[in-house]
């Protein structure tokens, strides 16, 4: 009998499109915020995350926090973005009641081991774009060439665009859009298996494969 009162407690909330109240804020240089409680979209699976992200530009480390809704796919995330100036590490952990507090999200630790991986790489601080011939060697688990761009607006605003090597789970997350409370950020992935230079190289080798293989015929 609990049960079946549990399941129509549950239908209930769906039948009424319910969805959690989560904390929204965001801070630079902390590790917690604290701000207005928010319902999150009805239309989605979305709950309640933090944010830590560390960016290293040149050997100068910069963070952030941020709690939000978010797609319960961006749950248990931990990931990195190399580039030839440094390096972005991001993670986000979930709970599921209102207003939650989820666990300190722990960063992915260093590793310095080559994948074997190159991808062109650049940075934009006032655009959604950049293109270089430059190159990085991608390292431990970044396996895919990543354009990531972020657009702010609100309180705060500005354009943002790095290339680089990313993890699998950043590329798989894919395009989100984060509302902070007085800050909004649209962050745009484009993701790839290898850089656009190791692929034209690998078609010119196959071209002049192509016209050995008719000069000897």
């Amino acid at each position: 009998m609990e049960s079946l009162l549990t399941f129509s407690f549950f239908l209930s909330f769906i039948s009424t499109g319910y969805s959690l109240s989560c904390v929204h804020c965001k801070v630079e240089g902390e590790n917690f915020c604290q701000g207005p409680e928010r319902k999150c979209p009805t239309w989605g699976d979305f709950v309640c995350a933090s944010t830590s992200t560390i960016t290293i530009m040149e050997g100068v480390a910069s963070k952030s926090f941020s709690r939000s809704c978010e797609k319960r796919a961006s749950c248990g995330i931990s990931g990195s973005i190399g580039y030839q100036r440094g390096k972005i590490k991001t993670a986000t952990t979930c709970c599921f009641s209102d207003a939650c507090t989820p666990s300190n999200p722990a960063l992915p630790l260093e590793n310095m081991q080559r994948t074997g991986l190159t991808c062109r790489s650049c940075t934009s601080l006032n655009s959604k774009w950049c293109h270089t011939e430059d190159t990085v060697d991608c390292t431990g688990e970044e396996r895919k060439c990543i354009l990531q761009t972020t657009t702010t607006s609100g309180s705060k605003s500005g354009l943002r665009a790095v290339r680089g090597c990313a993890t699998n789970d950043l590329c798989a997350i894919g395009s989100q859009s984060h509302d902070f409370g007085d800050i909004k950020e649209w962050t745009e992935v484009y993701c790839t298996n290898g850089s656009i230079a190791l692929q034209q190289s690998i078609l010119l080798l196959l071209a002049l494969a192509a016209l050995l293989c008719i000069k000897l015929m």
